[in-house]
């Protein structure tokens, strides 16, 4: 039999998770609904779970004809929980209708047209996935602000701080050249991303705050780095809603194949 203090804490426990099973629910909820009522409709079931350890705000697994939204600790207890809903739901509407940014076939395809002797090394397998992420992100964005601007959403009101503080500042210095150019160059392009949807969006820079920071991060670059900004930030502002699924892997091949020209640069 538990001790009074062990029981409490069990007693506590038990309390603090239902208190965040019913947060979660009711966002939940108030998502599925702010997405019908924007036009875009969740067909099949969600189910949205929580991890405390998981180290970013969260992330979306398909499961058949279901799929499970996995959030962290932190987002629950954030005032971002409502918006990354709509963005993992977002993402979901994009597989549902079968748009080529979330086809897993074309995704595959274009990291195996790279070659394992040109990617190899675990980082490297993870900046690629990360840059195939940014723009399925930006595509399930897109229909994220269409939400809450008909939800007239609070989540707008912190939309700026957010996206300005995607865009990083400092460059990696690491003493393994190879590495750290990889890893500057995906930087460069994240920091486009950022800046991309902020022009996509009609998010206001205020006070220049993205801009100061990237021009802070390009002028500890190298000049072939940061002269391809401009670059990928025309790219991933211009992406189009109506791409064909050969639209897409061109898109996509170009997107990469820049990518590796610059981090891979003697």
């Amino acid at each position: 039999m538990p001790s009074r203090a062990t029981a409490s804490s069990i007693q506590t426990s038990r309390k603090t998770g239902e208190a965040v099973a019913d947060i979660v629910n009711k966002y939940q909820s108030d998502a599925i609904q702010m997405m019908a009522n924007a036009g875009f409709k969740i067909r099949d079931d969600v189910k949205v779970t929580v991890d405390p350890q998981l180290p970013f705000m969260g992330y979306t697994m398909p499961q058949g004809q279901s799929f499970t939204i996995v959030v962290s600790g932190g987002a629950v207890a954030s005032e971002m929980l409502e918006g990354l809903l709509v963005h993992e739901m977002s993402h979901i509407y994009r597989i549902q209708t079968n748009h080529p940014s979330h086809n897993a076939e074309i995704l595959e395809q274009a990291v195996q047209r790279l070659g394992k002797k040109r990617i190899h090394s675990d980082y490297q397998q993870k900046i690629v996935h990360d840059l195939l992420n940014d723009i399925q992100d930006l595509y399930a964005d897109d229909i994220a602000f269409q939400v809450f601007r008909t939800a007239r959403a609070p989540v707008l009101d912190r939309v700026t701080d957010f996206l300005q503080g995607m865009v990083t500042d400092k460059s990696v210095k690491s003493g393994d050249r190879m590495k750290d150019r990889w890893v500057n160059t995906s930087i460069m392009v994240h920091n486009a991303r950022a800046v991309a949807q902020m022009a996509r969006h009609r998010v206001e820079d205020t006070g220049d705050k993205a801009d100061g920071a990237n021009q802070r991060f390009l002028a500890q670059v190298s000049p072939d780095i940061a002269e391809k900004f401009d670059f990928f930030r025309n790219l991933l502002a211009n992406l189009r809603e109506g791409v064909t699924e050969d639209e897409y892997r061109a898109l996509l091949a170009e997107y990469l194949n820049k990518f590796l020209e610059v981090a891979e640069k003697d």
